[in-house]
């Protein structure tokens, strides 16, 4: 017994330690246990580890500077292959860059070290890295379907905010993961080594830390990623983050926090563009001024008969079709085309998407009856984003600027990294014609940076969640019935001050629809599914919620149908849910794995719909991007575009789809970034640089935004 005793140690630390460790494995058991459901191999290899856990820290060993330098050999290559544990396995990575990732953990682990001036707390130290580093990216590609980048580290308050509102849940190789990076943990702290000569240890670390910015800053050439045969195809992160690894790929993202310079930009270049589409409109003018004298004889009695004026703001034909004929939007054209200046109310709605994209499927009633109805009769279509599952201000960014994520380095967020100071957008624009701009969203101000971004866009003014007085909520959000609620109260105090422009991003449908909440029932079920898994149960909650949309969207226009004053309405999408839900109804429709783009697009098509109470001739579009939105908005209330919406409204003739992940020729075909650009994509990429970077040559008569900048 004594010289049992004799190989631990039982003082009152070691036995808390022990303790600690012990209870962290087993609670990291029963959690994976409650949220994937219990497997029995697993569970027993986990108990059994966390038994030894507590064992292992009790034992009265001491590894000596042999032990030491086999642990700086092992430990590294053991942090790696559980970093790509959580998300991929280690042998989908090719030799080179396994060799690559791997040199970046021991230039962590030296530094690490010889900075702390122990290899006990240094390798500790530098093994929780990869770990939280990695569990954080598991979780992140979990709710958003894509890994985590650079730039998302600007994101923490609005990740933070909404987190609470996630169902957290770790599968068995994930926790597994967990586990080895605990254990490593444990094995490194019986080392004994320490650099007692502070001198000697610092100049070492200066060394070591010389290595590693050497290598974060030469991963990110193109010359080194060639090199090791590095991915660079950018269309999706998942399989980057795979062929890269997760270390590689992250750290080669890096140099994306800047946007490059286009090829060919330069200040003239942007002038001769300019002035070719100034050109153009005069060309147009021209022809339109010759038809419209040839015509002037029939349109005379027309416009005879439309002599009534609603208000000096807003103007509309005598015969605006009465509230029981608003719908029929395509036997309106007249009245339509004489409006001036109506308001306009745009809805970015949260998640909004038509999951029948996917294929068909049953439900027990439909999902957006009324908004389905409105795209037929009024203006709609199907609108293409660059983001699925988060990152709405991506979407915000392309319908307010007319830019594209397309020409920005992937996962990038605008609204964090390039929106700092004025720039044009849609609201400064009609803030120049004399429009009163608002902006709201039912949540947090600071989400996104939106409090100042906002402010650089031209609007007026910011209503948040503050703004709401005991507003109807589901699932802890404001619900989509008092956002609408309040664009009506605001149109109300300034429907006498002139025309506005409202825009709302909403939160009802807000991801996190696996959790259990107290406010919100699930109607709206899927009858030919008779397993009830936790993903088909979040499905149905998600379905309910954007019938829920649909519901307070249809309260929202039979106000507006009553109203004299002319409006317009826009509403679309930002993204798609998460993978976990759309993947439940792929599996319903048999949609089988295809990597084709055309495929893969499915996942950012959402619906858009543009209708007014004045009446709008009915067109569908099957298929644009969201940056052109704006200009087919401006078409149909007949406001004289920027130079910019003209510029796009040629474009889209030839290019219908520009997104981060392809582009779409007339003919239908959908083209990856890696070939060869046209030259008007070039000449697109070329003014967003003048709009976005180049601030001080910027054209701001060409943007829409105010001339003195």
């Amino acid at each position: 017994m004594k010289e049992l005793k004799s190989r631990f140690v039982l003082d009152k630390k070691r036995i808390v330690t022990a303790l600690f460790a012990a209870v962290l494995i087993f609670a990291l058991t029963a959690f994976t246990a409650y949220g994937s459901g219990a497997q029995g191999s697993w569970i027993a290899i986990f108990l059994l580890l966390g038994v030894a856990a507590g064992v292992w820290v009790l034992l009265d060993l001491s590894f000596g500077k042999i032990l030491s330098v086999i642990l700086y050999l092992a430990l590294p290559f053991c942090a790696l292959y559980a970093l790509e544990n959580y998300t991929h396995i280690i042998t989908d990575l090719a030799p080179m860059i396994l060799a690559l990732n791997l040199l970046f953990f021991y230039l962590l682990y030296g530094l690490a070290a010889f900075l702390l001036g122990s290899v006990r707390r240094g390798f500790q130290i530098a093994t929780l890295v990869p770990m939280l580093f990695g569990l954080t990216n598991y979780f992140v590609v979990s709710f958003r379907g894509s890994p985590i980048v650079p730039w998302d580290l600007l994101s923490l308050g609005t990740a933070v905010s909404v987190a609470d509102n996630y169902t957290f849940t770790l599968s068995w190789k994930a926790a597994a993961s967990v586990l080895m990076f605990i254990w490593l943990i444990l094995i490194a702290s019986k080392s004994s080594v320490t650099f007692p000569n502070w001198k000697i240890r610092l100049v070492v670390a200066a060394i070591w830390l010389i290595g590693l910015g050497g290598y974060v800053t030469g991963i990110q050439k193109s010359s080194v990623q060639s090199f090791f045969g590095m991915d660079t195809t950018l269309f999706t992160l998942n399989v980057l983050y795979r062929n890269n690894g997760i270390a590689a790929a992250f750290l080669g993202n890096l140099r994306f926090l800047n946007i490059e310079e286009p090829s060919g930009y330069s200040v003239k270049k942007v002038e001769e563009i300019a002035d070719e589409v100034s050109t153009q409109i005069s060309d147009t003018q021209n022809s339109e001024d010759g038809a419209d004298t040839a015509d002037i004889t029939s349109r005379e009695s027309v416009v005879q008969t439309e002599t009534e004026v609603i208000n000096s703001d807003h103007s509309v034909s005598a015969d605006t079709p009465d509230s029981g004929t608003q719908k029929s939007t395509g036997t309106s054209t007249t009245a339509a085309a004489t409006v001036t200046h109506p308001n306009i109310i745009v809805i970015m709605d949260e998640a909004f998407s038509d999951l029948s994209v996917w294929g068909d499927f049953e439900t027990s009633e439909e999902v957006m009856p009324f908004f389905k109805q409105l795209q037929q009769e009024a203006v709609g279509g199907e609108v293409y984003v660059s983001v699925k599952g988060g990152n709405t201000a991506n979407t915000e960014f392309e319908f307010l600027t007319s830019n594209s994520m397309a020409f920005l380095p992937t996962g990038s967020v605008p609204y964090q990294q390039y929106i700092n100071s004025e720039t044009p957008s849609l609201a400064s624009y009609l803030k120049s014609l004399g429009y009163a701009t608002t902006a709201i969203h039912p949540y947090n101000r600071s989400g996104w940076d939106r409090d100042t971004v906002y402010e650089y866009f031209g609007f007026d003014q910011f209503l948040d969640k503050d703004s709401f007085t005991d507003p109807y909520r589901l699932r802890g959000y404001i619900s989509d019935k008092s956002a609408f609620e309040k664009i009506i109260e605001q149109y109300e105090i300034g429907k006498d001050q002139g025309s506005q422009f409202i825009f709302e991003v909403t939160m009802q449908n807000h991801g996190g629809y696996s959790k259990e909440t107290p406010d919100f029932n699930i109607y709206l079920t899927l009858p030919e599914v008779a397993n009830k898994t936790t993903s088909v149960v979040a499905t149905e909650k998600y379905l309910t919620l954007i019938n829920q949309t649909d519901r307070a969207l249809q309260e929202l226009v039979e106000y507006f149908e009553q109203q004299s004053e002319p409006t317009i309405i826009v509403m679309f999408g930002d993204h798609q849910p998460s993978d976990y839900i759309t993947n439940t109804i792929q599996r319903i429709c048999s949609v089988t794995s295809d990597d084709t783009l055309t495929s893969l697009e499915q996942g950012y098509r959402v619906p858009f719909l543009m209708w007014s109470n004045y009446g709008l001739e009915h067109q569908y579009y099957d298929g644009i991007s969201v940056n052109y939105l704006s200009t087919i908005l401006m078409q149909n209330a007949n406001i004289k575009k920027t130079g910019y919406q003209e510029f796009l409204s040629n474009l889209m003739q030839s290019f219908p789809i520009i997104n981060a992940n392809v582009y779409q020729d007339a003919d239908g075909v959908f083209h990856s970034w890696d070939e060869n650009q046209e030259e008007q994509l070039e000449n697109y990429q070329i003014l967003q640089y003048n709009q976005l970077v180049d601030k001080k040559h910027r054209d701001w008569s060409f943007f829409g935004g105010s001339t003195d900048g």
